[in-house]
C-alpha cells in the first residue's frame, strides 16, 4: 500500500531523503576512528517512542493527559544518578528501566567480582547490551559504595539547591485574550480569558543526596489571572504546590509531607503517575518501586496532599498514607423545598482555571484517600497487601449513560488488594487481585521469561470486570480505565546477531459491555514488530510496523440502532539516528499510516522529520532542531512526535492536514550555577487559515510559541 500514496503525499519527501543520504554518506567517513565515550541524548529514543504511544491511544473519554510528572522524574534522576554498586537494592529501584531479573544478576556480579569500574563493565552481565547501557547511562553512576548515616547538619551543608523559572507564550493571538469592557463581559463571562497569554513557573528544590528532598513549585497556566482587576479573584499564581521527602533514616524507609504520590502493587488499586506500556522494542514487565514519591511537577491532578510514610522492620514494610487533596469538579445544585443538594457531575482533570467557569469550578470539591500496604519480602519472594478507601465530600450525579450501567456509585468506595512476585532462575512471576467492596474484582497475571542472553519473551493476562471501577488504579490495560477488560499480552526480544535486536509482541483485547463509542460486547487487537541494526558503534537504523483494530459504532440507514464495525490503523516507521561527528548527532524519521474504517473508507497520512543535535566537546552550550513536513487526510490520521523541551516541561504535538514545523532549542551554561535554557517552534499550515476553535482560534496560518528558561544551581 506504500507505492499507492497520493502524489501530494510524497512531493516534500525527496528533498528530505536526498539529506539523509548525504549525511549518512558524509557520517561513514567522518566516522572512521570511534569515540569511546557515551553521548546522552536528552530522553532516550525508546522512551521518546513510549511518551507517544501513551498520548496516541488516548480517546475523549480518558481526558487530559499531563507527562510532566515522567519528565520531572527523569531529569531528578540525571542530576541526582543511582549508584550502581550501591548495597542496597532500594537505590537501583529509583530506576524503572531496570527489572527485577538485571538487578538481582548485577547484585550477583558484585558479590562474587566487586565493585563496578566502568560501565562498559555491564556488558559482561546477563541482561545488560550495548543499547541498555546507552539507555540507562544518563541516570546512573559508578562510585564507592560508602554506608552513610543521616546527619541533618550534613543534610543541610552540604545539600543542593536548584531553581528553575520558565516563561512560555503563544505569540500569535487567539480569541480568548480580545478586548473586552465589563458590560460585555457581563453578557458573556466564559467567553474570555481573565489572565495574559503568559505562561510562568518557578520551582525550587533542595535535596542532600536520596535522603532528604523538599520544595515548592508555582504554576501559572497561559489565560490564568495573575493580578487581575477584579477583586473577587485571587491574586498570585494559579497553583501552589509543597513537598517534603526524607528517606531511609533509620526505620523510617519513607516520609512524605504535602504533595505526593502512591504506587502499590502492579497498579490495580493505586498508582498515580506515568507507567511503562506497551511499546516497540521493549517487553512489559514487573512493576515495581518506592510506595510513595514526592510531587514535585506542575501536574495539577495526579497527586495527594497529606502525609505518608513506610517503616520498615526486617523483612516486613508498613505503608500508610493520607490525603485530602481539592479537587475540580461541575457541581449541579437542586433546590428542593426541604432543602438544597448539592452533586458532582464530573471531575476536571485539566488544571486550567482561565475563564469565570474555570474558577468556579476550581476545588470545588474535597477527595479524600485513605489507606495502607503491608510489604514481606524474603530473598527472591515479594508478598503485599494493600487497601485504599476513597470518598468524596458531595455525592455524584446518577451515570446515566449505557456503559456506565455497572459502574458503582463514586462518592465512597474501599478497595482491596493482594499481589506477589518471585524469581526461580530466568523466570520472573508477578500479579495482582483486587476486589471493589460491593461491587467487581480485577486481576492480572504476567511473567518474564530469559532462556538465553539472547531473547527474551514477556506475557501478561488480566480481566477486570465491568463493575470494577477505581479512579485510582492504573494497571497495565489498552484503555486508560482498568474495567471491563481482558486481554492476552505476548512479548518477545531477540537479538540474532551482534548487530540487530527483533521485537514482537501482541495484545488480544475484549469488552464484555458495553465501552464508550461502542454499544455492544466487542473485541480487539494490537500487533507490532520492531528490527533495530545497529550498522556502527555509532548509528542505528530502526524500522517497525504497528497495526492496531478497535471496535466503534457507526450509523447504518437501514438500522434504527447503531451498528459496531472495526477500525484500523497501520503504522509505518523507518528512523535513522547516527552520532554524524563527537559533536553532532543526526535524526531522521519516515511515518506513514493508513486507516479503514466503514465510515469514511481509506485514509493515509504521512510525516517525515530531519533532526539534529549540536553538542560541541568541552564547550558550554547544546543546540536541538528539527523540521517537520506532514501531510494527513483528517484529524484522524494525525500522527505524533516528541520534541525535546525545556525542563519539567514536555511537547508531544499532534499532526493532522498539511503542513511544516520547525523548532529549536538553546542550552547554555553561563558557569557551573547558572543555565539559560530558550526554545522556540513554528507550526505552518498549507490548507487553512483559521488554527483551532472556540477561545483558543487563531487567524492565519501559524502557529508559534516561546519557552525561556533561567536555572540556578548552587
Amino acid at each position: 500500500m506504500l507505492l499507492n500514496v497520493e502524489k501530494r503525499h510524497m512531493k516534500n519527501i525527496i528533498p528530505l531523503f536526498s539529506l539523509m543520504l548525504v549525511l549518512l554518506l558524509a557520517g561513514t567517513k567522518a566516522f572512521s576512528q570511534e569515540i569511546d565515550t557515551i553521548q546522552s541524548a536528552p530522553i532516550n529514543d525508546a522512551i521518546e517512542q513510549q511518551m507517544e504511544n501513551i498520548i496516541e491511544r488516548l480517546d475523549s473519554e480518558d481526558g487530559e493527559v499531563d507527562l510532566s510528572e515522567f519528565v520531572t522524574d527523569i531529569e531528578y534522576l540525571k542530576y541526582n544518578p543511582i549508584n550502581l554498586n550501591a548495597k542496597d537494592e532500594s537505590e537501583l529501584r529509583r530506576l524503572p528501566l531496570l527489572n527485577e531479573q538485571q538487578i538481582k544478576n548485577l547484585q550477583e556480579y558484585k558479590k562474587n567480582y566487586g565493585d563496578i569500574t566502568s560501565l562498559f563493565e555491564l556488558i559482561t552481565i546477563e541482561g545488560f547490551n550495548d543499547d541498555f547501557i546507552m539507555l540507562i547511562s544518563p541516570y546512573v553512576m559508578l562510585s564507592e559504595y560508602v554506608p552513610e548515616k543521616f546527619n541533618l547538619k550534613r543534610a543541610f551543608k552540604y545539600g543542593k539547591t536548584n531553581i528553575l523559572m520558565r516563561y512560555q507564550r503563544v505569540l500569535q493571538e487567539q480569541n480568548g485574550y480580545r478586548q473586552f469592557n465589563d458590560s460585555t463581559f457581563a453578557l458573556n463571562p466564559n467567553r474570555y480569558y481573565l489572565g495574559s497569554p503568559d505562561a510562568l513557573l518557578i520551582r525550587a528544590q533542595y535535596n542532600y543526596k536520596n535522603y532528604l528532598r523538599f520544595g515548592f513549585v508555582a504554576e501559572k497556566d497561559a489565560g490564568e489571572p495573575l493580578f487581575h482587576k477584579y477583586d473577587t479573584l485571587k491574586k498570585g499564581f494559579d497553583f501552589y504546590s509543597f513537598h517534603f521527602m526524607l528517606k531511609d533514616i533509620g526505620f523510617v524507609k519513607q516520609l512524605a509531607i504535602g504533595d505526593y504520590r502512591v504506587q502499590l502493587g502492579q497498579g490495580l488499586v493505586m498508582w498515580n503517575g506515568f507507567t511503562m506500556g506497551k511499546m516497540n522494542g521493549s517487553l512489559v514487565s514487573r512493576r515495581y518501586g518506592d510506595p510513595i514519591k514526592p510531587h514535585s511537577s506542575s501536574n495539577e491532578y495526579t497527586f495527594m496532599r497529606g502525609a505518608a510514610t513506610t517503616l520498615g522492620f526486617g523483612n516486613f514494610e508498613f505503608t500508610v498514607f493520607y490525603g485530602n487533596t481539592p479537587k475540580d469538579a461541575g457541581i449541579i445544585t437542586s433546590d428542593s423545598l426541604s432543602d438544597i443538594e448539592q452533586r458532582i457531575s464530573s471531575i476536571q482533570e485539566t488544571g486550567y482555571h482561565r475563564t469565570l467557569g474555570e474558577i468556579n469550578k476550581k476545588n470545588s470539591v474535597k477527595e479524600q484517600a485513605i489507606g495502607g500496604r503491608i510489604t514481606y519480602r524474603f530473598n527472591s519472594v515479594n508478598i503485599g497487601a494493600s487497601a485504599l478507601n476513597l470518598s468524596y465530600n458531595f455525592p455524584f450525579v446518577e451515570n446515566t449513560a449505557l456503559y456506565k450501567k455497572f459502574y458503582p456509585s463514586l462518592e465512597n468506595n474501599t478497595y482491596f488488594g493482594v499481589d506477589y512476585s518471585t524469581i526461580y532462575k530466568k523466570l520472573t512471576l508477578y500479579g495482582e487481585f483486587a476486589y471493589q467492596l460491593d461491587a467487581g474484582t480485577a486481576f492480572l497475571q504476567g511473567a518474564s521469561f530469559s532462556p538465553d542472553p539472547k531473547i527474551s519473551l514477556s506475557a501478561i493476562f488480566r480481566n477486570y470486570q465491568k463493575n470494577y471501577f477505581n479512579p485510582k488504579s492504573n494497571a497495565f490495560g489498552e484503555n486508560g480505565k482498568n474495567t471491563n477488560e481482558s486481554g492476552l499480552y505476548i512479548g518477545v526480544i531477540t537479538t540474532p546477531l551482534n548487530k540487530v535486536t527483533i521485537s514482537a509482541y501482541a495484545d488480544m483485547f475484549e469488552y464484555k459491555w458495553l465501552k464508550y463509542r461502542v454499544d455492544a460486547p466487542s473485541k480487539g487487537s494490537e500487533y507490532a514488530t520492531q528490527l533495530t541494526y545497529e550498522f556502527s558503534r555509532r548509528g542505528e537504523i530502526i524500522g517497525n510496523y504497528r497495526k492496531r483494530i478497535n471496535p466503534q459504532n457507526f450509523i447504518s440507514s437501514e438500522f434504527k440502532l447503531n451498528k459496531i464495525g472495526t477500525i484500523s490503523r497501520d503504522y509505518y516507521r523507518v528512523q535513522f539516528n547516527y552520532q554524524l561527528l563527537p559533536w553532532l548527532k543526526v535524526q531522521n524519521r519516515f511515518e506513514f499510516i493508513k486507516r479503514n474504517s466503514i465510515t469514511k473508507g481509506k485514509e493515509v497520512g504521512h510525516l517525515i522529520y530531519q533532526g539534529v543535535q549540536i553538542q560541541p566537546v568541552n564547550k558550554n552550550w547544546r543546540l536541538y532542531m528539527r523540521y517537520v513536513l506532514f501531510d494527513t487526510d483528517s484529524y484522524d490520521t494525525r500522527l505524533y512526535t516528541y520534541e525535546n523541551d525545556v525542563p519539567y516541561s514536555f511537547s508531544i504535538p499532534a499532526f493532522y492536514g498539511n503542513g511544516s514545523r520547525f523548532y529549536a532549542m538553546f542550552r547554555t551554561d553561563l558557569n557551573r550555577n547558572v543555565t539559560i535554557m530558550l526554545r522556540y517552534a513554528v507550526t505552518h499550515y498549507n490548507d487553512r487559515q483559521v488554527i483551532s476553535s472556540g477561545l483558543s482560534e487563531i487567524q492565519g496560518n501559524n502557529k508559534s510559541d516561546f519557552k525561556a528558561v533561567l536555572r540556578l544551581k548552587f
